[in-house]
């Protein structure tokens, strides 16, 4: 039988397959911990970390709770590591004849991952040093860590600066040194691991880690949010508090809050959260109602203060606790970083689609025609989703443009660029849409007829 392609042959090319975008809607809490190996672990709801061993008194627990205690609520967020050298273990319950665990996990280069249990029966006459003393001999022989006795604690200590993870049974007790490993270094073994966050929020509550962070952001298409609790934040005439010290070096990817319980909770997580669950565009970070955090009691002396270090604060109106002002240290709204964020990813994945699902796009005005139309249809999800304002008129039916693209003429192009394959001169300019957070009205009474011209 004859083939009937040698007549009609049909040929379907698969290009459904789109380039991977970067996410603007997921939050990233990093901080301190020797819970999990990896160095970012995704989490959908809280009770996972609980499962994972954060206690509820965890700086990473209460930042990730006040993500998630809001409405409507993030389907996700993701915690990452920075490294812990030494892990201090501690008998928070002596007994006799009970069980004492030690689990110690590590990974080698391959991702092959190790893990031993260690555990110790106290059998009689109990105590706090013979338990510790006992859990040391049987971890002698361990691969990932060093076990030191010293009196009533067990020093573990990572070998040749191997990460590890330990879980430990309920009668025993961790506490963690201080990190040695640096906010860069950290952030740049996150971002090998897992890269797909925009917002950042870092449990440490530590000045000097909160300006290493806001300087490694200001690099990066990222958000750092942060709080602080001092006192000077709130004082016009003092400099050196961390909003003056973020508002001098003019941060346009961090912004901060005073918060008076800012050791205990995470504003910025809960409002992060919050304006993340809208589309960038549609967003403004002030006037939000946050859940499960406190209030502060500003008086407006000190509202000025923190709003003149381009700070933001959360307050009660009347019966109701909402955020204040918005900003990011450099004095720009932080819905308008978000969105410019967004709108340049957009256009720049919906040219690199073009250019890689076409056989070509010819250097002519309808192949810079075709180019033009991916940057509008950016621009125009921009406009529907509010970052960008629509066309509007004024009182004498003028148009004002929400956006206008400026393409070259092909003829116009000199041919070294065409033989170079670049199209340059390519322009847009947005109107913002903007966002109002103040309203200002005057009003009269007046005796007089009031006639309706």
């Amino acid at each position: 039988m004859a083939n009937i392609d040698r007549i009609v042959n049909v040929q379907i090319s698969l290009n459904t397959n789109g380039v991977s975008k970067e996410g603007f809607s997921t939050m990233l809490v990093v901080g301190t911990h020797a819970n999990t190996l990896n160095r970012v672990v995704t989490y959908t709801n809280i009770n996972d970390l609980t499962n994972d061993g954060f206690s509820t008194d965890n700086p990473i627990y209460k930042a990730v709770s006040a993500a998630f205690s809001q409405t409507p609520r993030p389907r996700q967020v993701k915690v990452g590591r920075r490294q812990v050298e030494e892990v201090n273990l501690s008998v928070n319950n002596v007994k006799d004849n009970t069980d004492y665990t030690i689990t110690v996990s590590s990974k080698d280069t391959d991702g092959t991952v190790d893990e031993e249990a260690y555990k110790y029966n106290s059998q009689t006459s109990a105590t706090a040093t013979k338990i510790i003393e006992g859990l040391q001999a049987l971890m002698a022989s361990d691969t990932a860590v060093t076990a030191t006795a010293s009196g009533e604690k067990l020093q573990l200590t990572a070998k040749s600066g191997k990460s590890f993870a330990i879980k430990i049974s309920s009668n025993l007790s961790a506490e963690l040194t201080e990190p040695t490993e640096e906010i860069a270094d950290t952030m740049s073994a996150i971002m090998a691991s897992d890269s797909d966050f925009y917002g950042i929020v870092l449990a440490s509550r530590d000045k000097d880690d909160i300006m290493a962070m806001a300087e490694w952001v200001e690099t990066q298409i990222k958000l750092f949010g942060t709080s602080t609790a001092e006192q000077g934040a709130k004082d016009s005439e003092t400099d050196t508090d961390l909003l003056s010290m973020l508002k001098a070096k003019n941060y346009y990817r961090t912004f901060a809050f005073y918060h008076e319980l800012a050791n205990n909770e995470y504003l910025e997580a809960g409002i992060m959260a919050r304006c993340f669950a809208i589309e960038p565009g549609g967003e403004n970070w002030a006037n939000k109602v946050l859940s499960g955090l406190t209030a502060d009691t500003l008086t407006e002396t000190e509202y000025l203060a923190v709003s003149g270090k381009n700070g933001n604060t959360f307050e009660t109106f009347r019966n109701k606790s909402i955020t204040q002002n918005g900003k990011v240290a450099g004095d720009e709204w932080i819905d308008v970083i978000r969105f410019r964020d967004w709108l340049q990813e957009e256009i720049t994945i919906n040219v690199f689609n073009l250019l890689i699902n076409s056989d070509k796009v010819p250097y002519t005005d309808a192949g810079i025609a075709l180019i033009e139309n991916q940057i509008r249809q950016a621009l125009l999800l921009g406009q529907r989703r509010g970052g960008i304002a629509p066309t509007e008129y004024d009182e004498d039916n003028n148009e004002n443009l929400g956006f206008s693209i400026e393409m070259p003429l092909a003829a116009n192009i000199p041919a070294n660029t065409k033989a170079q394959r670049l199209l340059e001169d390519v322009k847009f300019t947005a109107r913002l849409a903007g966002a109002i957070n103040v309203v200002e009205i005057t009003g009269s009474f007046t005796y007089e007829n009031l006639i309706n011209e």
